[in-house]
């Protein structure tokens, strides 16, 4: 379709007892990081396209289920009025939920599903988008709860959304080489 676009879509949840990364320390000096043994965590659904100029969109959500993601693909196909979305996506279960298929039913002119082949995440560019986003936001970092967790990611996918050139060179690539 001459006005279309292309989006990859997939899910991603960051803890709030933080990760370690690897960094640089003096030989004998290392780096700790405050971590308090919880396992809470915050989730999000997130989208970019394939475009010069790539769109990236995120939704956080309190669970992964086909309700939310019914609410995701509806922000999204509200985002690109007159434009026929394109959405490349992994096989997890609640992508094929019978309630996700009737909803599309009605809509095959403003969205078309076409799911990954299975355990294929290198084939999704959205996921260099997720490493990028942990790296500068929760890796040796600790926060004392979720909402300082969920400010320190919303503020990452902000800048991302308003600077698309800081994804350009992560997703491009990607995309080159399943061309060939």
């Amino acid at each position: 379709m001459e006005n279309g676009v292309v989006m990859f879509e997939d899910e991603v949840f960051f803890q709030q007892s933080g990760s370690t990364h690897r960094t640089y320390a003096f030989k004998g000096k290392g780096v700790i990081v405050k971590s308090e043994p919880v396992k809470r965590s915050i989730k999000a659904f997130g989208a970019v396209s394939d475009e010069a100029d790539p769109s990236f969109f995120f939704k956080f959500a309190p669970v992964f289920n086909q309700d939310s993601f019914q609410k995701f693909l509806s922000q999204i196909i509200n985002r690109f009025k007159g434009r026929k979305v394109f959405m490349i996506l992994d096989n997890v279960r609640y992508h094929h939920a019978r309630k996700i298929r009737e909803w599309l039913e009605g809509k095959s002119s403003v969205l078309e599903l076409h799911f990954l082949p299975a355990y294929s995440p290198n084939l999704n560019p959205i996921e260099k988008v997720w490493k990028k986003v942990k790296k500068e936001s929760v890796h040796n970092k600790h926060f004392s709860s979720e909402s300082s967790l969920k400010q320190a990611v919303f503020k990452r996918f902000n800048r991302i959304q308003g600077n698309p050139a800081s994804i350009r060179e992560l997703i491009k690539p990607n995309l080159l080489e399943t061309e060939q």
